[in-house]
């Protein structure tokens, strides 16, 4: 990647799309800044639509907005080391799973992150981690209330739980299945993808919850994933 300036990635730093870029990032050896969004631009995030949490990517005056866009840039100005197969199969079922864990996955792991009790309290102090301690308690309400409303305007409530408990259990059955004698998604010859990042980056929203345990009860997943998020927790 021919640069003149300072490659930077914006964002909301707990986020699976932010991790998986991150883990991309540093793959492909490029160096970069890490800069987290301002405390106010938190008021986007809890509109209805959710503007303003897509990831930013700058360099030399451009900006790429978006985790998938991101994605296709790195990859058409940064090739080697490949993260999307060359192969067209091999590269299709990658974008498949991209879009799988960003839409599918991701919108269950929401729904029980917020709706359920147990789990809906951790969520939103996380979400209100990067405020002043003396703000943190009013903005993880103000979090929790903005997710509660964003799910139902999408018709999801806590009677949807269960359904989405028996949907995630078959997830992560099936993926523990594809992993049995491989040690990433897409198998050899296409090596760690970044299909790899984006599942494994939305499976960590997991971390702290009971369905945790669920995770780390399937051999081949927890062997996978603890493997690709190192891709991402490295230092640096």
């Amino acid at each position: 990647m021919r640069k003149t300036g300072e490659l930077v990635l914006s964002g909301w730093a707990e986020t699976p799309a932010v991790r998986g870029l991150i883990g991309m990032l540093r793959l492909k050896g490029l160096a970069f800044r890490f800069e987290p969004f301002p405390l106010l631009e938190l008021r986007r995030i809890v509109r209805p639509g959710g503007e303003g949490r897509a990831p930013r990517l700058r360099l030399d005056g451009r900006t790429v907005v978006g985790a998938r866009a991101i994605r296709d840039f790195l990859e058409d100005h940064q090739p080697q080391p490949a993260l999307r197969p060359r192969d067209i199969c091999a590269a299709a079922w990658c974008h498949l799973l991209e879009d799988w864990a960003e839409e599918a996955l991701a919108g269950r792991i929401a729904l029980l992150r917020w709706l359920v009790p147990a789990h809906r309290k951790r969520a939103a102090t996380a979400a209100a981690a990067p405020a002043p301690a003396l703000l943190r308690p009013a903005l993880a309400e103000t979090c929790r209330a903005a997710m509660t409303l964003r799910l139902r305007a999408r018709g999801r409530t806590a009677a949807d739980v269960p359904a989405a408990e028996a949907a995630l259990r078959r997830d992560l059955d099936e993926l523990d299945r594809l992993l049995h004698d491989r040690d990433t998604l897409l198998g050899e010859p296409h090596g760690r993808s970044t299909a790899d990042l984006v599942v494994a980056a939305e499976l960590s929203a997991l971390d702290g919850t009971a369905y945790e345990e669920s995770v780390r009860a399937r051999r081949s997943l927890i062997r996978w994933l603890r493997a690709t998020r190192a891709a991402w927790e490295a230092d640096g």
